[in-house]
């Protein structure tokens, strides 16, 4: 709780990069301060862990990915991306260290697990990019109407999930790109002989899409977005999997009924068609 003009309001801490230093700052949502607590951790483990910062930087496989990588980033963003996503994910699990005692205890209990665990990323991360430069020479060459639509909407998904700071953004859900680069090939492979059924797919799927974006752009405009509507748009992309190349599974059981009602208690609307 803090003051401004006189009223009392909540306020919520967290540790933030500030230079080389570090500083508590004050957010207005419990949302943004984890958010914000959660990198401040990461970045302020990694000051404290040079070491590992440059052995996770130095494996061979992260070379490989910088060199699959080229065409969309910087071999320094995708270093920056995978360090920050190893500290992270290994260091930052709830509950959130709040004082030195509690990060040091952290840092002493869990570091000699960031190398073994960016060394899984790392590979899956290849696996992932292997195919997404398999997907991107796929789509390459003269097109038909028919086919140029499913092209497109291929290369909008191919964006959406590699572009600089991907890896951190995905999180646990990078381990799933293989299968996602897998499923677009093997749809690019039937499309042309199952045109209407793809088409109607397709249209189910960029409905979703459009709504997603549109709900988030919003929050995004109000400085908060909600992990709910993140997590969604992964649950699109398994709703992809199942429509596009079902031979593949999903994470967990998907159908378009399925998401509909979880867009319609994410946003309070009446599921579509119900």
């Amino acid at each position: 709780m803090t003051t401004q003009a006189g009223i009392r309001v909540e306020a919520y801490p967290a540790l933030v990069p500030d230079g080389d230093a570090f500083r508590i700052e004050l957010f207005d949502h419990p949302g943004k301060a984890e958010r914000a607590h959660r990198l401040g951790v990461a970045r302020l483990a990694m000051a404290r862990l040079p070491d590992q910062v440059k052995a996770i930087e130095r494996l061979p496989g992260l070379n490989t990915c910088a060199l699959l990588f080229a065409k969309v980033g910087s071999k320094r963003q995708l270093n920056e991306d995978v360090v920050e996503a190893v500290f992270t994910q290994v260091l930052t699990t709830s509950p959130l260290p709040r004082s030195q005692d509690e990060l040091a205890t952290r840092i002493s209990r869990s570091s000699a697990e960031l190398l073994p665990h960016a060394e899984a990323l790392v590979a899956t991360l290849q696996a992932g990019l292997e195919g997404h430069l398999a997907v991107t020479k796929a789509l390459k060459g003269n097109l038909s109407l028919a086919q140029a639509l499913v092209y497109s909407d291929i290369k909008a998904q191919m964006q959406r999930l590699v572009h600089p700071g991907f890896v951190g953004e995905a999180g646990e859900w990078l381990f799933e790109y293989p299968r996602y680069m897998e499923a677009a090939l093997i749809r690019l492979e039937k499309a042309p002989r199952e045109r209407m059924r793809d088409q109607m797919h397709m249209q189910m799927v960029q409905d979703l899409e459009a709504r997603l974006a549109a709900r988030r752009e919003s929050q995004r405009r109000g400085g908060h977005e909600e992990p709910a509507l993140v997590e969604f748009g992964w649950w699109i992309e398994e709703l992809r999997v199942s429509l596009f190349a079902q031979q593949l599974g999903t994470r967990m059981p998907v159908s378009t009924k399925r998401l509909e009602r979880r867009w319609a208690e994410l946003t309070g609307s009446r599921p579509a068609g119900g």
